[in-house]
């Protein structure tokens, strides 16, 4: 039975309701949730690299499959949510991640759990761009930029509950019990989406006849957002400045403090979830800072070198921190990774609203490919660096090559600063043509 089963028509043309915020809720959920599962292979990739018997490059690809999945799917996904409901294709991506999930349990085979992970991040693509969905639908377009930054802060919950509690839940009862547990929550959600979620209806006669539209219109619609250089540009800066949240704090950041710090994994995953605990603070901070005081290159560029800085401390200085100093810098890492949510915002505003899914899904591509090549570059590092050490047929990495690898992070948080000083300098020009020419 679908609880609600009516149509409604929500958003610029009622304002905030009770449905709205509800719809809103729904959502969210399923974005939170794919933090979990996406912060899981960091959690026990010990456990993986035993069972697969791979090595630091392997797991790469592993963790680099999500992403990849994640960012193949984006375009696609943005392009099913401008034309079915966001229940239906939330609740289908979902089930996918069920699937994805168990991969994990029930597949000995290296390459069936690759396609497992595969198949988890492209079921996880709809977690944002569903809820960025739903506030394009449901909101007032003047609350586009709070609401985006009130979705960072209440989905990136997730990515807590997926650090210290899943890792100690994993001490408890083993990994594989664990993995089970992801995919039935997986299942329960797709289910609950159906059952819960509001239906949606066209706003207007103009909206509904654009949703039928050939798929010749797609490509034009292709065309123009990959033709505006400021959204491109925009989305490459963007992704260099991924590395802190999408590399450290998801996959590498635990292996890194329990091999050059020495920290436990609970300890080590509190300390990367600090990322997401500071992404919960900054979330509806930087964008209100931006489009208070119209800084938004700004508040990119210094979020950047920013960020470069504390990694740059962390990484080549001799200091040592303890694990609550290290927790602090984290969650002021975090923090500034809120950038992310004014680049969306930044994006979103330079195409019509009815592109808002597919800019949405580009912006979110770029920044995913970014994270699966950053992946795969630290595991390769790491494999250059490797001393030939093995520990029951598994090789083992000195604290050097992590070092080595994770450097990699600072390096590309100087390129992301460099690229929107860049950006705000072509803005002020065009600006300035502008106001000559009228």
């Amino acid at each position: 039975m679908i609880i609600y089963e009516e149509e409604l028509v929500v958003g610029s043309k009622v304002g905030f309701s009770k449905i709205s915020w509800f719809m809103w809720l729904v959502a969210v959920t399923f974005f939170a949730f794919q933090f979990v599962l996406r912060l899981f292979p960091g959690l026990v990739m010990t456990d993986i690299m035993g069972k697969f018997h791979i090595d630091a490059t392997s797991f790469g690809v592993l963790s680099a499959a999500y992403y990849l999945g994640y960012a193949g799917m984006q375009i696609p996904i943005g392009i099913l949510l401008d034309r079915f409901s966001a229940r239906t294709v939330v609740s289908f991506c979902a089930f996918t991640c069920t699937i994805g999930s168990l991969s994990f349990v029930y597949s000995d085979n290296w390459t069936l759990t690759l396609i497992g992970r595969f198949l988890i991040g492209a079921g996880s693509a709809a977690g944002l761009l569903g809820t960025v969905k739903t506030i394009r639908y449901a909101f007032p377009e003047k609350h586009f930029t709070g609401m985006m930054g009130l979705t960072f802060t209440f989905g990136l919950s997730g990515a807590l509950y997926g650090g210290k509690p899943v890792s100690l839940l994993i001490q408890q009862v083993g990994w594989v019990s664990v993995s089970k547990l992801l995919a039935a929550l997986s299942l329960a959600i797709s289910i609950g989406l159906l059952l819960f979620f509001p239906r949606e209806a066209a706003q207007t006669k103009q909206e509904t006849q654009t949703s039928q539209e050939p798929s010749t219109h797609l490509i034009e619609d292709l065309k123009s957002i990959f033709s505006n250089r400021k959204i491109i540009w925009l989305a490459i800066a963007g992704a260099l400045m991924v590395g802190p949240f999408e590399s450290f704090a998801d996959v590498w950041g635990v292996s890194y403090l329990v091999n050059v710090y020495g920290f436990n994994k609970p300890d080590a995953s509190l300390v990367t979830s600090g990322i997401y605990m500071g992404m919960l603070i900054g979330g509806p901070v930087l964008p209100y800072i931006a489009e208070k005081f119209d800084i938004h290159y700004w508040v990119n560029a210094i979020s950047g070198l920013l960020m470069a800085a504390i990694f740059g401390i962390v990484i080549f200085t001799e200091a040592t921190f303890s694990r609550t100093s290290l927790l602090g810098l984290m969650i002021f890492v975090g923090i500034l990774c809120s950038y992310q949510a004014v680049v969306f915002a930044m994006t979103c505003k330079l195409a019509p609203s009815r592109l808002a899914g597919l800019v949405t899904s580009v912006t979110n591509c770029i920044n995913m490919c970014a994270g699966c090549l950053f992946h795969f570059a630290i595991g390769y590092v790491m494999d250059l660096n490797w001393t030939g050490a093995t520990e029951n047929g598994i090789k083992v990495y000195e604290p050097s090559s992590y070092i080595t690898a994770i450097s990699l992070i600072p390096m590309t948080l100087v390129l992301g600063f460099l690229g929107f000083i860049w950006l705000n300098k072509q803005n002020l020009l065009t600006a300035s043509k502008a106001a000559r020419t009228s």
